[in-house]
């Protein structure tokens, strides 16, 4: 009984351990700016650095760098489990969407706390 529900809790968490990925040239996200952000083309990853400095409205942000600002989506459960605010600097990750009527969001995919 002991081994089955070590072997079962082992199953649940093992793809919650840390993920081998390729480092190598061409695995860096060509965008890092917001401003890069609301003009990249569908599916482009990105990694923003700066400040979410206002809640716009349900899951969406106004994220702040040193090229501008822009709005980001972010679902609740992304969001670091502590508190922060405006002044916290933040690395965000994901992509870019581009629905079908032309429209762009930045969707993120992790928030980091940097502070």
């Amino acid at each position: 009984m002991k081994k089955t529900v070590i072997a079962a809790l082992f199953a649940a968490l093992a793809p919650l351990a840390a993920h081998a990925a390729y480092q190598g040239p061409g695995s860096a996200p060509a965008v890092r700016t917001i401003t890069q952000a609301q003009a990249a083309a569908d599916d482009a990853a990105f990694v923003l650095e700066g400040r979410l400095v206002k809640k716009l409205g349900h899951e969406r942000y106004l994220f702040a760098d040193a090229s501008g600002e822009g709005e980001v989506e972010i679902d609740d459960k992304r969001l670091p489990g502590v508190t922060f605010d405006d002044k916290a600097l933040v690395r965000l990750s994901g992509k870019v969407d581009k629905a079908w009527y032309g429209t762009r969001e930045v969707e993120v995919k992790r928030v980091e706390l940097l502070d």
